[in-house]
C-alpha cells in the first residue's frame, strides 16, 4: 500500500478552478453546435452532453457529441469551435470568485496543471491577475503527453517542483482530472463551486476519486492547512 507522505506543493487545474471559464465554453460550444443538431428536439440533451465532459481535450469533447448526436463535424468546422471557445475565453473569463484571496492565504509553492493549450492558460490568468501566482509553473497536457484522465500534465507539475506527485495536493473540478490527479499519486480535491448541478458533480467527483469535496474558495486554505499537517 502506498504511503501519504506530507503535502508541500499544490497543483491546480486551470478553467474551473482559477478561471470561470466552463460556462463561456459550454455556451459557446451549445450554440454553435445546435444548428446541426438533426433533431432540433434533443436541444437539452446535447446541452447536458457538453456540460458532462467539460474539461476533456476540446478535440475529443467534440469527437464524442459529434457521435453521439451525428452532427457530422467537418475538420474545418472543429477548428473553428476550437478558435470560437479560445477566443471567447481569453477575452471573457473571470476569476473564480474568492480564488485570489484563498491563494494568498495558501503558503504551498503552486502550478497549474490544464488540458488547455498554454496560450488559452496563460492568457486568462493574465486577464484575471493570477499569471505571477504561477509563472514558471504552468503545464499543459498538450505539451507534456497524454491528456487528462491520463496523469501526465500532473506527473509533468511534481517533476517541475522535484517533488514526489504524493507530496503534491491537486485540485480539480471535472471527473477527467480528478481521475488525471489521482492516477499521479496526489491527494485530490474537488471543486464545484462552478457547476452547474453542485450536488451530481460532488457525488461523481467523490466516485472519481477526491478525498473531500467542497463549493466555496473561503473553504481552501482550511482545507489545504489540515492537509498540511496531517501527518
Amino acid at each position: 500500500m502506498m504511503t501519504r507522505q506530507a503535502i508541500t506543493h499544490l497543483v491546480c487545474d486551470c478553467d474551473g478552478v482559477l478561471l470561470d471559464s466552463e460556462s463561456i465554453a459550454l455556451r459557446v460550444l451549445h450554440r454553435e453546435l445546435l444548428p446541426l443538431l438533426p433533431a432540433p428536439a434533443a436541444d437539452a440533451a446535447l446541452h447536458a452532453a457538453i456540460a458532462n465532459r467539460l474539461g476533456m481535450y476540446t478535440d475529443l469533447l467534440l469527437e464524442e457529441v459529434d457521435a453521439e448526436f451525428g452532427l457530422g463535424l467537418s475538420e474545418q468546422q472543429v477548428e473553428r469551435l476550437h478558435e470560437s471557445v479560445g477566443r471567447a475565453c481569453g477575452e471573457e473569463a473571470q476569476p473564480v470568485p474568492g480564488i485570489a484571496e484563498a491563494l494568498q492565504a495558501i503558503r504551498l509553492p503552486r502550478a497549474v496543471a490544464s488540458n488547455s493549450d498554454a496560450p488559452r492558460i496563460e492568457s486568462g490568468l493574465r486577464r484575471c491577475g493570477l499569471y505571477a501566482q504561477f509563472e514558471g509553473h504552468i503545464y499543459s497536457a498538450h505539451d507534456v503527453g497524454k491528456p487528462k484522465p491520463a496523469p501526465d500534465v500532473y506527473l509533468a507539475a511534481a517533476a517541475g517542483f522535484g517533488v514526489d506527485p504524493r507530496r503534491c495536493v491537486a485540485v480539480d473540478d471535472s471527473t477527467t482530472g480528478v481521475r488525471a490527479a489521482a492516477a499521479a499519486g496526489m491527494h485530490v480535491l474537488g471543486f464545484t463551486g462552478v457547476a452547474h448541478d453542485r450536488k451530481a458533480m460532488a457525488r461523481r467527483l467523490l466516485e472519481a476519486g477526491a478525498s473531500k469535496v467542497f463549493d466555496d474558495m473561503k473553504q481552501f486554505p482550511q482545507l489545504i492547512c489540515e492537509l498540511v499537517w496531517l501527518r
